[in-house]
Formats: structure tokens, sequence, C-alpha cells
């Protein structure tokens, strides 16, 4: 509302800077799987999501002969009854032939619902099981 706005205007001094403390709400830093994306929309109204993933700090470990860091992501498979990283076990994600697993990175891109004129918006989440809840407060 403006009410609420004018009121946290007020807090804002460009010339004085406070403690953390003072800025709610307090979020914890979760570590977790070692992902990120960028989205860049450019002026022709081209989108680039370009998401790189290892899913553990150092990948799987194993680094080919030309310095390619190999990914972890076989670990996103689960095992009937057990899974090999933290989250809980899916079936969607049952290890099969010629099957790749889901994965939690979630680049999304929203666009008019008509035509191609109007505001866009990208982002991303790749916080495991939290990020289609995070995608969705935005």
């Amino acid at each position: 509302s403006k009410s609420e706005a004018n009121s946290l205007r007020q807090l804002i001094n460009d010339s004085e800077s406070f403690s953390s403390n003072l800025h709610m709400p307090h979020f914890s830093v979760e570590s977790g799987p070692a992902a990120s994306q960028v989205l860049v929309m450019g002026p022709d109204d081209f989108i680039v999501v370009v998401v790189s993933s290892l899913n553990c700090p150092f990948g799987s470990g194993i680094i080919t002969p030309s310095g390619v860091l190999l990914n972890s992501q076989m670990l996103d498979f689960s095992w009937q009854n057990k899974t090999m990283n933290l989250s809980t076990p899916r079936p969607q994600n049952l290890i099969q032939p010629r099957k790749r697993p889901l994965s939690f990175l979630l680049p999304t891109i929203v666009r008019p619902s008509e035509g191609m004129c109007g505001t866009y918006l990208c982002l991303g989440a790749t916080n495991g099981d939290k990020a289609l809840s995070s995608i969705v407060q935005v």
C-alpha cells in the first residue's frame, strides 16, 4: 500500500549505514548444491538462460584429461526406499535405462499472455525441493 511504502521510505537514510539487524526478515544461508544460473534479456527481446551445475562442490571429483570437472548429477536419481542425496526419494526419479534425472534447477521466463509486448520477467532458483515455492513467491 502507499502508506506502507511511505513509512518504509522514512526509514531510508542515504547518508548513514545501519546494522544488518535492522533489516527484516532474517534468512539463514544454507549450503546446498553447487549451481548457478544467469538469465539475460537483451534489447532485441531475446532471452538467454545459462545454467551450470556440478550438483555437489567439486562435482563428481572426476576431471577429464582436458581439465573438465564432471558433475554428480547421477546423485539426483532415486533408488527404491533410498536416495543418494538429502532429498526425499521420488518415483519420478527412479533409475531406469536411458533416463535422465529430473533436476531442481528452475530457470523461469514469464512473458505476456497475449502478444509479445508487455513486461517480461526472468528469474531462477536452485534450492532443491524449495525451488518451485521460491519462484512462486516472487
